[in-house]
């Protein structure tokens, strides 16, 4: 049987339905309702799905329960929850990428001098680490080296809290991801969630570098294993069990001195899970890389449209930043990228993605949300509505494809934008208080058939159809117009 005919059944058998009724009240053959309590079919429709709630007298709770196991049917329960995964974090995003405060109580470091301590519980592990970390921070340079979970929330807390500024500090992060596109016990998409949890690292000002190898997370996690995990800085080293409850402290040099060997051949076995990019010329020159490469399906993901293949010389010379070293010359590399994109554009299989709330906000502010503040001047009014009439022209035409979301996704500002290929992509968001995106390039294979499962899985009915996306852009660049010009 099915999810959805064994929960349908229980119903049934519940409130003790007969068959017979239930499939005349729907309109269907008794033998097909049969075939459909039975497993062996499943509706043909949501309307149908309605009358059996109907019939039913189901509550509220127990129609949405129906509703998810149908779902689940149709899809697999796999991905069902992995596409329910994504949809949580790119609503809840802001959230994710700014978890910044520090819950604890501890204020005063503990000054370790035995060369082994036990830590027999939770607070002597976490008293440990605040130790260690916040003596790294404090000397402004070194490395810290990290075998561990990512979901280590005090830890995360604790070194997005106390960062300092321009800090040569490097921390290095080995994470174990799941190698099978199973959810967890939990219903989580595991891989994803390593993602949501190293974000607020990403933002800060240290070097952190996160590298992943593969293994089975469903088997690891119903495992036996002593102490698997590691952070070590320049003088100590915490070795911590599997719920990060229990461990020891070290700060003897030779064992300092082999556990850093160890780490270094992991590291060599290990990939880079993400990669920072730094500035708006590496920006240019990775996403050009990207273009250099075929993908039989690729989407831009912004709640404010990607403006960048509709800028043209005449918008670069007026908006580009006076205070841009070597102007003229970063104008001939954007115009390149310009036309390289617009030509992938025509030539591949290209949604643009984007929602009407995020039309009327960049109308609004002029924002391109995808390059940092400081290399341009807000578009005036005139040129604001130039680009929508020049995006609106574009869809006219159907020179590339857009999908216009009834509603956004996430947040319009500092949300998650991205753009994925089946090779390679990137993830951009700006941090809250900031005016500087953070760019991570994204090759783990898992992350990107995550994002382009999604993406792929859209349902039709979260978008307008072609024809009144284009009658609602009218409309826009018509009310825009004459409020403002």
């Amino acid at each position: 049987m099915s999810e959805f005919s064994e929960l349908l059944s229980e119903y049934i058998h519940r409130k003790n339905i007969r068959t017979y009724s239930l499939a005349e009240y729907c309109g269907i053959d008794r033998s097909m309702m049969y075939k459909i309590i039975r497993g062996k079919r499943t509706p043909t429709s949501l309307e149908l799905i309605d009358k059996i709630s109907n019939y039913l007298q189901l509550t509220p709770g127990e129609c949405k329960d129906l509703m998810e196991a149908y779902q689940i049917t149709q899809v697999g329960y796999d991905n069902y929850y992995r596409r329910k995964d994504m949809l949580d974090f790119l609503s809840n995003f802001r959230d994710i990428a700014n978890k910044n405060t520090i819950s604890s109580s501890f204020s005063m470091m503990t000054d370790y001098t035995a060369p082994l301590v036990p830590l027999t519980n939770e607070s002597e592990v976490n008293q440990a680490v605040f130790t260690i970390i916040t003596k790294q921070i404090q000397r402004g340079s070194g490395q810290i080296q990290m075998i561990l979970r990512p979901d280590y929330t005090f830890l995360t807390q604790l070194l997005t809290f106390s960062q300092p500024r321009d800090t040569p500090l490097v921390i290095s992060h080995i994470i174990c991801l799941n190698n099978s596109e199973q959810v967890t016990s939990a219903k989580k998409n595991y891989n994803l969630h390593c993602l949501m949890n190293i974000l607020p690292l990403c933002t800060c000002s240290y070097q952190y570098q996160p590298y992943y190898y593969y293994d089975n997370i469903i088997s690891q996690l119903e495992s036996f294993r002593l102490f698997p995990y590691l952070i070590l800085t320049d003088d100590y080293a915490v070795i911590l069990s599997e719920k990060l409850n229990t461990g020891f402290l070290t700060c003897q040099k030779e064992s300092l001195e082999m556990l850093e060997q160890i780490f270094e051949n992991y590291i060599h076995q290990s990939r880079p899970l993400l990669t920072k990019i730094e500035n708006v010329y590496d920006q240019l020159r990775y996403v050009q890389e990207i273009l250099r490469f075929d993908s039989a399906v690729e989407y831009s993901f912004q709640m404010t449209p990607c403006m960048t293949a509709l800028l043209t010389h005449d918008f670069l010379e007026k908006n580009v930043s006076r205070q841009i070293p070597a102007r003229d010359a970063f104008i001939e590399t954007f115009e390149k990228h310009i036309h390289n994109t617009y030509e992938r554009h025509l030539s591949r299989n290209h949604t643009l993605i984007f929602s009407e709330e995020g039309i009327w906000e960049f109308l609004r502010t002029g924002h391109l949300e995808e390059y940092p503040s400081y290399i341009y001047t807000a578009p005036s009014p005139e040129d604001r509505i130039l680009l929508i009439k020049l995006l609106t022209k574009e869809l006219r035409h159907n020179t590339y494809r857009m999908s216009m979301l009834r509603q956004s996704i996430g947040p319009v500002r500092n949300g998650a934008n991205i753009y994925i290929t089946s090779s390679a992509g990137y993830l951009l968001f700006t941090p809250l208080g900031s005016s500087t995106p953070v760019y991570l390039n994204i090759e783990e294979t898992g992350l990107l058939m995550t994002f382009l499962d999604f993406f792929d899985s859209m349902d039709e009915s979260l978008f307008y159809p072609p024809a009144e996306t284009l009658s609602r852009l009218e409309k826009i660049i018509q009310d825009y117009s004459a409020a403002y010009l």
